[in-house]
């Protein structure tokens, strides 16, 4: 059996956020370890934005964290969490308090050392990364936690995932952030107590303004997109076929691993492929253009709306304001990643 999406019982209801160009002052100083955070804007956007104000990260926003060092034989401090998350993951989120990254806690409700109850995150801030060797720290944004059994003929494995979902109805501004996946690298000649790392949008967006005035109950939706409602997003990493912790086939090794060339871009959607006992990822240009995504309204005649990079062949626009409904063919036939691209629709 082949499929796009992945069962799951635990739901993140935070969502990821992202700050201003500029690293945030604040930084975590619990332990030996610090970092810093900034996120470059979309191009094309007058203020960078995973909120839809363009703020700072909001409170509770989550981001997870793997440590590889690809240059070394022996698994160095940061590589591993000792088997208190899934694929080595170090979580963290925002606390807009201390304005800093912090760890999660089992008040959070996330079962991540897999005991089949609430836990907290493996504490990052504890390790001492000063080993000389090359450390490449990637980062990403996460919305939900999968929890899933895999295998056949009475050998099932529990695997458990922190993924990025794309939510093809955006109407609600939290699936709108949720589906603008955020990713960052940082490669360091050494582990450090000091660690930055600059995210970008890996996706695309949309700002679509209609030309007359529309009530607050008007929908708009763009059909004929790539099928990946509920999908994981996967993005390329070139090291992640040197990471040494991996819990399963089903992992990130298996899914993010990438030539150089397509390093920090999206390779796809995951596909859980039972049949082999592993995970792959399948790229969006092989997925049927029959989806059907739903704008967040983002003003009174404003919408907003993440897209995959992607090229559709027969995209429409379709605005629904009470009994009215007017069409209109999507002038844009490419969508770039980390673009952001203004439509029009002129409504006669």
């Amino acid at each position: 059996m082949k499929i796009y999406k992945i069962p799951f019982f635990s739901i993140a209801l935070l969502l990821a956020g992202c700050q201003a160009d500029e690293p945030q002052p604040a930084q975590q100083q619990t332990g030996t370890l610090s970092f810093t955070t900034s996120v470059e804007q979309f191009e094309g956007e007058l203020a960078t934005r995973t909120t839809l104000e363009g703020t700072a990260f909001e409170d509770g926003d989550k981001i997870k964290l793997k440590i590889i060092c690809p240059f070394s034989s022996h698994t160095e401090f940061g590589e591993t969490t000792y088997g208190n998350s899934f694929d080595a993951f170090w979580l963290l989120k925002w606390d807009n308090t201390s304005k800093a990254w912090t760890t999660l806690t089992a008040s959070d409700g996330y079962d991540i050392n897999g005991d089949y109850s609430p836990s907290a995150s493996p504490d990052i801030f504890e390790r001492y990364l000063s080993q000389q060797t090359p450390y490449v720290f990637t980062a990403q944004t996460w919305s939900e936690e999968q929890i899933f059994m895999a295998g056949s003929n009475n050998s099932f494995t529990r695997v458990e995932q922190y993924s990025n979902v794309f939510h093809a109805n955006q109407s609600k501004a939290a699936d709108y952030k949720a589906s603008d996946l955020m990713w960052a690298q940082t490669i360091q000649q050494t582990g450090s107590y000091n660690v930055h790392l600059s995210f970008k949008h890996v996706m695309a967006a949309l700002k679509v303004t209609v030309s007359t005035d529309i009530s607050d109950k008007a929908v708009l939706t763009l059909e004929g997109m790539p099928a990946i409602d509920q999908a994981e997003v996967i993005v390329g990493d070139y090291y992640a076929e040197k990471s040494k912790i991996n819990s399963s086939t089903y992992g990130y090794k298996s899914k993010h691993n990438c030539t150089a060339d397509k390093n920090g871009t999206v390779l796809g959607v995951a596909v859980i492929d039972d049949s082999h006992s592993k995970a792959y990822t399948t790229a969006i240009s092989s997925i049927d253009q029959n989806g059907t995504y739903t704008a967040c309204k983002d003003g009174s005649k404003t919408f907003r709306l993440i897209v995959p990079p992607c090229t559709p062949s027969n995209a429409i626009f379709w605005l629904r304001d009470g009994e009215k409904r007017y069409s209109m063919q999507l002038p844009q036939t490419t969508f770039e990643s980390g673009k952001l691209y203004k439509i029009t629709m002129n409504i006669q």
